[in-house]
């Protein structure tokens, strides 16, 4: 019965069904071959910090003034 409720869940699992395409392409290996993904995996202490905070708020002030041309947002206060 477990089986079964975890089949059926899967069905509907969208990380399940792109997870299952990404190692059938085998998009992780890759990935993991290219010289951005060693060196960003070889960041150690504050740089790795920093490359997470700096990163992460270019992406998403990149993303924000995106979805504001086509006139939406992905920020609460907006």
């Amino acid at each position: 019965m477990r089986k079964i409720l975890i089949v059926i869940g899967n069905l509907f699992d969208v990380g399940w069904w792109a997870d299952k395409i990404n190692r059938k392409l085998g998009v992780y290996e890759r990935t993991q071959n290219t010289r951005f993904y060693k060196w960003q995996e070889g960041l150690e202490g504050w740089k790795y910090w920093v490359w997470q905070i700096l990163g992460g708020g270019l992406f998403v002030v990149v993303l924000e003034y995106v979805l504001n041309l086509v006139g939406m947002t992905v920020l609460p206060w907006r």
